[in-house]
């Protein structure tokens, strides 16, 4: 019988944070944060409480996938470093991916997309891509005001938004839009678990306003 692939993601820089396991791309199990996560430890804590509640040993995970950015310096690399040591702990597979571009590869919807996400103190990063069977970006990813954004929504109607769920509060009946929801780790989990394991560069993206 074959073995399922089993993958623990990390989010851990976008408002609190999120943790999803999936078993065959399907996730059974996830956490989500109330507050950013300031310490590793804190991290480690939650992932192992949701292992045990979803009855997965630490030695059944195959992968362990996670955000490259952006959001939070902070949390970027808490997760980056959280997860290289389960890495090379369990000895497993590593996998990370921008979180713009995994909570785009969730969604079916082709064309132009700009998918955007809080990153704190009236910033939101955005970034653009184009979806025709294939994802690729348009743009690099950049911050942009709260009010800026408002503007984005309102007057760019051609274009479909992918938001962060805390985002959404933003839109209008104009807006053609997809509520990515606050479990982003699910969307990288799910991106990295159907890819090979590819390790990107961290996404940090300075506040340019």
């Amino acid at each position: 019988m074959k073995r399922p692939h089993i993958v623990l993601a990390i989010e851990s820089a976008i408002n609190g944070g999120s943790l999803s396991l999936l078993r065959d791309g399907y996730e059974i199990s996830h956490w989500i944060g109330s507050a950013s996560v300031s310490k590793a430890e804190a991290l480690l804590v939650n992932i192992d409480a949701m292992l045990q509640k979803s009855g997965v040993s630490q030695n059944e995970i195959n992968m362990v996938a996670v955000s490259a950015g952006p959001g939070s310096f902070t949390g970027i690399r808490i997760g980056i470093a959280t997860a290289l040591g389960l890495k090379n702990g369990l000895n497993i597979e590593m996998s990370s991916v921008s979180a713009m571009a995994a909570v785009v590869a969730a969604t079916e919807v082709q064309g132009t997309l700009v998918a955007a996400v809080p990153t704190g103190r009236n910033a939101i990063c955005v970034q653009d891509f184009k979806s025709n069977g294939n994802l690729s970006s348009v743009s690099e990813p950049h911050t942009i005001t709260e009010a800026a954004f408002a503007d984005a929504l309102r007057t760019k109607q051609d274009i479909h938004f992918v938001l962060h769920d805390s985002l959404c509060s933003f839109v209008d009946e104009s807006t053609s839009f997809t509520n990515a929801g606050v479990n982003i780790a699910q969307s990288i989990g799910r991106y990295c678990s159907a890819r090979p394991a590819t390790v990107v560069e961290p996404l940090f993206v300075s506040k340019s306003f």
